[in-house]
């Protein structure tokens, strides 16, 4: 994220309170006592404070709210809204449960489900999108949404394992996959980016143009980074390529929700995109990678909760690649190294080989298998 230096003005400088009552001073007439503890000097002093904090605090921090590379909080709302853009609310994580029970058994829409309160955290709740019944094999999958938004419903695969309101009828609950949708309010940061970035172009044509797709699907809530990839066959097909915020690959509703922001399925009136658009929008191609290693382990720990923990860092480490073009031997071997419970490694092969793996921007690594073994170095 870019930083943007502040240079106080010339008029601001030297308005320290020594300096701002030495002036004061100056200005009483020469006869009378100016010496500190005398009570020109005391009744003096106070407003030089004040003028002192008036002049190197409050005046610059006003200065800063009035441009868009300094402002903060509400004022920096006011600075996008000129540039028509507005800041991107919390959004709210989604995922599917697998649950088992009684065939028959119905669960209501808006059924609460949530994962354990610990010492740490809170419960967090789940509820059930649409009315489901459990079928003849006894299981089920149901679409749930975050009660709340914001990144704290971002949890881990198999924690959301309970009802607010158990029922008999229900054995067993569980999230096959990790939640990772969840968003927080845009930060100052990230809409100061947009803001400087939609006013850098104020003078180019708004006709459809690669820059013009890139900011309406990162105008969506959830949206990280989007990638524009047009087709090269005169077809007018447009391809746009989502990660979240969180740096993970975009969900299939995320996706929906950009497309329906450009084309306007429901209004065409409003819709972004030319007449001749056809628009795809995707997660990005899945580029799958085995690991082996020989691994040292240190005393207490078990070679399948290292290789466990090895696969859940390295999906924390995906959302790092970015434009670096490669998932990197060297890279790996310093995730794997910092797992905890490994003393030492040696051999690390990425599908086989002492390699790095070419990932394009369109592309996103997954874990196809991760083996480690166990020796002694």
């Amino acid at each position: 994220m870019a930083e943007y230096d502040f240079e106080l003005p010339d008029f601001l400088q030297n308005c320290d309170v020594d300096t701002l009552h030495a002036q004061m001073m100056d200005e009483l007439p020469d006869d009378i006592d100016k010496s500190q503890g005398g009570w020109p000097w005391d009744f003096t002093r106070p407003s030089a404070t004040l003028a002192a904090q008036l002049l190197e605090f409050y005046i610059p921090e006003a200065i800063k709210l009035m441009f868009t590379k300094w402002s903060w909080g509400q004022f920096l709302d006011y600075l996008g809204a000129r540039a028509q853009l507005t800041r991107k609310p919390a959004g709210k994580a989604t995922t599917v449960l697998q649950v088992t029970g009684e065939p028959g058994t119905i669960i209501e829409a808006g059924t609460i489900f949530c994962t354990e309160a610990t010492d740490e955290s809170e419960s967090i709740n789940f509820l059930a999108d649409d009315l489901t019944v459990i079928g003849e094999t006894g299981t089920e999958t149901i679409s749930v949404t975050a009660e709340v938004a914001g990144s704290e419903a971002n949890v881990n695969k198999g924690t959301i394992v309970l009802l607010d309101e158990p029922v008999d009828a229900i054995t067993s609950i569980t999230n096959p996959s990790a939640v990772t949708d969840g968003t927080d309010v845009e930060s100052d940061d990230d809409f100061r980016e947009r803001i400087i970035s939609t006013d850098a172009k104020q003078e180019l044509s708004f006709v459809g143009n690669n820059a013009d797709y890139k900011r309406w699907a990162e105008e969506v809530p959830g949206v990280g980074h989007a990638t524009i990839a047009p087709y090269e066959d005169g077809s007018g097909r447009v391809r746009i390529v989502l990660t979240s915020s969180s740096g993970a690959i975009a969900s299939d509703e995320l996706c929906q929700a950009v497309y329906d922001h450009i084309m306007r399925p429901d209004n065409g009136a409003e819709r972004l995109a030319p007449p001749d658009c056809i628009l795809i929008v995707s997660s990005p191609e899945l580029v799958e990678i085995s690991y082996t290693a020989e691994v040292e382990l240190e005393d207490g720990y078990e070679i399948d909760a290292v290789t466990e923990s090895f696969i859940e860092a390295l999906e924390e480490f995906y959302k790092t690649v970015g434009d670096d073009g490669e998932v990197k031997l060297s890279a790996v071997f310093a995730v794997l190294q910092r797992v905890p419970g490994v003393n030492d490694l040696k051999h690390l092969k990425l599908n086989g080989a002492y390699q790095n793996i070419p990932v394009t921007n369109i592309q996103y690594p997954k874990t196809k298998s991760a083996v480690l073994t166990k020796v002694v170095i």
